[in-house]
């Protein structure tokens, strides 16, 4: 040290860099994954892209598949050399998918995959007023699975699919319903959730109004 530098000077520069030091990043990540935690993976996906873009970052985040991290020669790459694309679901609906042989493209012919919630679009469902309502608690089960990998709706969300199909007959809807044998298990008050048999009936009509 020269004789004209003053030592408090040095301290000062010292502190500073310290202020201007990167925050810690296990902190930061900690966070944003607390306010990513109740999203979708897409809409995190979404939301982690759109901040990047913000910060001027080109980076794309593509939403997470079962299949991006598995080795090559997985069992399930034979599926989709043969044409059976399961898409980006979640792991217990692309199970479902596979149990069933069905495909992306006939899960799309009867539900928006391109939205969030991924809802019933088929137009109609078959059977009698009774059949049709049973049907349609089906699908909005279906629905939940793709959407949330749960099976779990609740009385009002499959009254509105059944309003949507034309199925909706207010003076019988409740006893079509409790006529739904082993489809279901749940009750109207606390909701409904799909059984084996359900889910089974729900595969059977995907592929029953895609071939339609």
């Amino acid at each position: 040290m020269t004789r004209n530098e003053n030592p408090k000077t040095h301290r000062g520069d010292s502190t500073q860099n310290k202020s201007k030091r990167e925050p810690n990043t296990e902190e930061v990540a900690v966070k944003v994954v607390a306010l990513l935690k109740p999203l979708s993976s897409e809409s995190r996906a979404r939301v982690i892209s759109a901040a990047l873009t913000l910060l001027g970052e080109t980076t794309e985040i593509k939403p997470h598949s079962p299949h991006d991290s598995r080795p090559s020669g997985h069992p399930g790459d034979a599926d989709e050399k043969a044409g059976t694309d399961v898409g980006h679901f979640p792991p217990k609906a692309t199970n479902w998918m596979k149990q069933n042989t069905l495909t992306a493209a006939q899960i799309g012919n009867v539900f928006d995959v391109e939205a969030e919630s991924i809802p019933v679009i088929a137009s109609h469902v078959p059977g009698s007023t009774k059949d049709m309502v049973h049907n349609a608690y089906v699908l909005c089960g279906v629905s939940r699975l793709l959407g949330t990998g749960d099976t779990a709706f609740s009385d009002d969300a499959a009254r509105e699919v059944c309003k949507q199909l034309g199925c909706y007959d207010k003076n019988n809807h409740s006893s079509y319903v409790r006529q739904i044998g082993n489809l279901l298990s749940g009750t109207k008050k606390t909701g409904w959730r799909l059984t084996v048999p359900g889910l089974k009936r729900g595969a059977d009509l995907v592929k029953q109004l895609t071939q339609e």
